[in-house]
């Protein structure tokens, strides 16, 4: 039945990343409790619950949405007679601080960095390119300034590459000649993995965090977020509001905007509380 709903996906057009972890998904499951046509929602509710302290929220969302997309494929296609995940409840993850490359730290790795080292940094910081992203770019996918970019399920996009980021391709193009950007070894392109391990060790930082700063200084540029989600490549704008990293000073000056605007002056209401626009 496995093999079957591994077609499916692929019949179906799903992106090799979403296959592998589906099925991934699946192959645990089956791995604790056999026989996938007799699991129930209390087997599916235990198993999510059991790998509550050594999984990420985010992880076990993956899990059910890979619960709900076989089950329910697995009673469409008369395996089973109910669907044990139709009524698993959602996973909420929280939502955290995200963690921004400073501009100082970047710019100062870029001094000393080899060419290749650079393209991934910059792809990566005025690109806002995914990991995987990046590392399966080819210079083909370039069209002038644009990009094409494949990103999460097979979606295409196109990245404009800006002024500081564009001859920095040139080069490398010139150098390595035409294929992946950042070819492997022995064929195809460099592992995602060693990419972002190289970009860590120049930056300090991580690929998704210069991914953050990109997406927090467009839309410092822009105030469009609509234009930042087409950057970043995200299905949805809270997606693409959650990469966006509001700094203390921006906190402050909302702050700042809470002041009445008309104060009432009494012996009640102390000067130290009026409006930030009184006389």
């Amino acid at each position: 039945m496995l093999t079957t709903y591994r077609n499916h996906l692929l019949a179906t057009n799903r992106s090799d990343g979403t296959i592998k972890m589906r099925v991934a998904h699946i192959e645990s499951l089956r791995a604790v409790h056999g026989d996938l046509t007799t699991i129930t929602e209390d087997d599916l509710v235990r198993f999510l619950a059991a790998r509550r302290t050594t999984h990420s929220a985010e992880a076990r969302k993956s899990m059910r949405s890979s619960f709900r997309s076989f089950f329910g494929w697995a009673q469409r296609k008369g395996y089973i007679p109910t669907d044990p995940s139709a009524e698993l409840e959602p996973i909420t993850v929280p939502a955290s601080v995200p963690r921004v490359a400073p501009d100082h730290d970047v710019q100062t790795a870029l001094i000393t960095a080899e060419l290749p080292h650079k393209a991934m940094i910059l792809l990566a910081r005025f690109g806002c390119l995914r990991l995987t992203e990046l590392t399966t770019l080819r210079t083909d996918h370039r069209h002038g300034d644009l990009l094409r970019v494949t990103g999460k399920g097979g979606k295409t996009r196109y990245v404009p590459a800006n002024d500081d980021l564009l001859p920095v391709l040139f080069e490398l193009e010139r150098e390595q000649g035409s294929g992946y950007y950042f070819p492997g070894r022995f064929g195809g392109h460099m592992h995602p993995t060693a990419v972002g391990k190289i970009i860590t060790r120049v930056t300090g930082w991580n690929p998704h965090s210069l991914r953050h700063a990109g997406a927090t200084a467009a839309y410092r540029a822009t105030n469009d977020l609509r234009a930042v989600q087409e950057l970043l490549g995200h299905a949805s704008l809270a997606t693409t509001q959650r990469y966006l990293h509001v700094g203390m000073d921006a906190v402050r000056a909302a702050a700042n905007g809470t002041a009445f605007v008309t104060p009432i002056r009494s012996p009640h209401f102390p000067t130290r509380y009026s409006s930030r626009n009184a006389a």
